[in-house]
């Protein structure tokens, strides 16, 4: 009989550690993100125990990662219905209400959660801090409280407190504080190779410039670990559109390390795109389509759009890339998805207006300052090929707004689209800025006078009083007039148009003379010049008429050109 008890004792201790092996193998598998692999792992593992808590909690959340929302919550009630209010459980469905917007329930269960362990226990205040920055609807500086609060926990020594850290800080676009967070992390594990591949996301949110420092970090993440598959993926992503065959060998290292998905083999057609072979991309991925039906990955219709986009059939391009948005979870969208969209829809007339919303999408998802101001410049060019100027104006204008830093080229850009859109209000705001910024460089001026001259046309023809741009006009030739050989057109423009503006309105020929002088030194054979300036002399040579007599003169006024 007490061989018997023995036997029964060791069989029991042997089935919970191999079901404490197959829950942390499913955590194992959700840490490289395999998560296809741990759903099969954790259900398991719950079938065969389904009253642990860990289980449930994470098979939630690789249900979570999934984007099943509706699958996690079930999870986690049919949990709490058997086990009550288990901390842990009540801190997985806080993390779904807050996917859900239900902002006010999950703050309750995750304070009841603290409550109940009194804040001492760090895998409840970890799970706190992963769900708010997880969720869009997260509190980040109420997550970093919470993982502050961990690392105060007796005995501390959990690497993914600063993990989960770190990525509260990236929520709050404080790199600095994130990488020190990451780098707390590694002093804890010094092989955990996602702290380092995090150091290296905080550098790509600075810009392609930081290419040298990101890749680094990267390629480090793969020394620790050469199965961290994520770390693979953004190598291959970066080389994509730069190096095809390097983009290639890391997508293979990457395939051999994740789970083999419709999405993974959607890349892998996307692979033949990037290579040049455009027919062959859109046979692959439409035979995919037809052999997989739903379950197919709905990046086979981006990658046929920019295939067909390539091969000059703009119809089916846009065709695609709305199936691609209407099939396609948002996790798949990248800002350039929204700028081909947009690119696509400019050459259908009917569809020009959305091109706008599509722009905005993909510098409301980048948060680099100079993304933002790329997208905004295509927007620009987009609508300037088309002859649509105004829109143009409105492009550049709005990238002062983007990048609050911009200078001489940004500022002369968008005044100038602007004169040429007609939009003279703005082109001379515009150059003002350029003159309040740069007080000496005579191009903010050139532009105000230029500006002021098209919208003083405009306003007399219309009745509408207006600024004369004299002030500027004699600002930029104060300038300018230290090279009158290199700007000999510019200055002959506004000699002229001071010439007029004396003779006509002001009815000053001395001085209308005095610019003409000017422009016949800088051009002696401009007949017109010499013929205006003849017929002011005479007038001012004949007897003045008598007080109250009609004074007549010949008009001399230069007619506003386009730059």
């Amino acid at each position: 009989m007490k061989h018997t008890i023995r036997f029964m004792v060791a069989a029991v201790l042997l089935c919970n550690v191999a079901f404490a092996q197959s829950v942390d193998e499913g955590r194992k598998f959700f840490y490289y993100e395999k998560y296809n692999s741990a759903k099969e792992t954790l259900e398991k593992a719950l079938a065969a125990k389904p009253g642990d808590v860990d289980a449930a909690y994470w098979l939630g959340q690789t249900l979570i990662e999934l984007n099943d929302i509706a699958g996690a919550a079930k999870v986690y009630q049919t949990a709490l219905q058997a086990k009550g209010s288990d901390p842990l459980l009540l801190v997985g469905m806080g993390h779904v209400e807050l996917l859900e917007h239900k902002g006010n329930d999950a703050r309750q269960r995750f304070e009841t959660a603290i409550s109940l362990t009194k804040g001492k226990e760090v895998n409840i205040l970890n799970a706190v801090g992963r769900a708010n920055v997880d969720a869009a609807d997260g509190d980040a500086k109420y997550a970093i409280e919470k993982l502050k609060q961990a690392t105060e926990v007796k005995r501390f020594k959990e690497p993914f407190v600063y993990i989960n850290m770190g990525d509260a800080y990236r929520k709050l676009l404080d790199g600095g504080a994130a990488v020190t967070a990451y780098q707390n992390a590694l002093s804890l594990d010094p092989n955990l190779a996602e702290a380092e591949y995090k150091i290296g996301k905080i550098y790509v949110t600075q810009g392609q410039e930081q290419a040298g420092i990101f890749l680094k970090h990267y390629e480090a993440a793969l020394a620790l670990d050469p199965a961290y598959a994520p770390a693979y993926y953004d190598l291959y992503t970066y080389w994509y559109s730069r190096d095809v065959n390097k983009a290639r060998d890391y997508f293979a290292k990457y395939k051999a390390n994740t789970d083999f998905t419709p999405s993974v083999e959607a890349e892998e057609i996307s692979l033949v795109y990037a290579s040049g072979d455009f027919k062959g991309a859109i046979a692959r991925a439409d035979e995919k389509l037809q052999k997989e039906g739903d379950n197919a990955s709905a990046k086979l219709y981006r990658v046929k759009a920019y295939a067909y986009d390539k091969l000059g059939d703009s119809l089916n391009a846009l065709q695609n890339m709305e199936l691609f948005f209407s099939k396609g979870d948002s996790s798949l969208f990248l800002p350039d998805n929204f700028v081909k969209m947009a690119e696509i829809s400019a050459k259908f007339p009917d569809k020009l207006e959305q091109a706008d919303s599509y722009f905005d999408k993909a510098i409301q998802m980048d948060t680099v300052v100079k993304e933002r101001v790329a997208f905004a410049t295509a927007a620009a060019n987009m609508y300037k090929k088309i002859d649509n100027r105004a829109k143009s104006a409105d492009w550049l204008t709005r990238i002062l707004s983007i990048d609050t830093g911009y200078g001489k080229l940004d500022l002369y850009y968008a005044g100038w689209e602007n004169f040429y859109g007609e939009k003279y209000e703005t082109a001379d705001s515009v150059f003002n800025l350029y003159k309040q910024k740069y007080p000496d460089d005579m191009q903010g001026y050139y532009g105000g006078f230029r500006t002021k001259w098209m919208a003083d046309t405009s306003a007399v023809a219309s009745g509408i009083p207006s600024v004369a741009p004299v002030e500027d006009a004699n600002r930029f030739i104060e300038i300018a007039g230290v090279d009158s050989v290199k700007y000999k057109s510019s200055l002959m423009l506004a000699y002229g148009y001071l010439a007029g503006y004396n003779a006509n309105t002001l009815k000053e020929y001395e001085k209308a003379i005095y610019y003409l002088d000017k422009m016949i030194s800088l051009d002696p054979n401009n007949i017109d010049a010499k013929n205006n300036r003849d017929i002011l002399q005479k007038a001012l040579d004949r007897p003045q008429p008598k007080a109250g007599a009609a004074n007549k003169s010949s008009s001399t006024a230069a007619k506003p050109q386009k730059k």
